[in-house]
């Protein structure tokens, strides 16, 4: 079953935690989607995981970059995506098995 609505989008505050050095760190950050169930974010939020690994690894890491998102804090709703959920996450398939 679709959903034909448009999809809400939340700026959200989430706390994530990542490995550096053999050592694992943890940092509150903040997120922009459409998504706002954690594992969500990490399998269809393309760009928002490569910020984060921007972010919090640089760009010049040469390890594995491994970000968990342990949970989302608070969110706020920004606004309305022009299309529905599901489509965001077909996008974002194609995105990632393309690549």
């Amino acid at each position: 079953m679709t959903s034909h609505s448009k999809a809400p989008i939340y700026y959200m505050t989430a706390r994530v935690a990542f490995k550096k050095l053999k050592v694992v760190h943890e940092r509150v950050v903040w997120l922009v989607s459409v998504f706002d169930n954690p594992n969500d974010i990490r399998r269809f939020d393309v760009h928002t995981m490569r910020r984060l690994e921007q972010e919090l690894y640089g760009k010049n890491a040469k390890s594995d970059k491994h970000i968990i998102i342990r949970e989302v804090i608070d969110k706020k709703l920004i606004s309305y995506s022009t299309i529905s959920k599901d489509e965001h996450k077909r996008q974002n398939h194609q995105q990632v098995q393309g690549a």
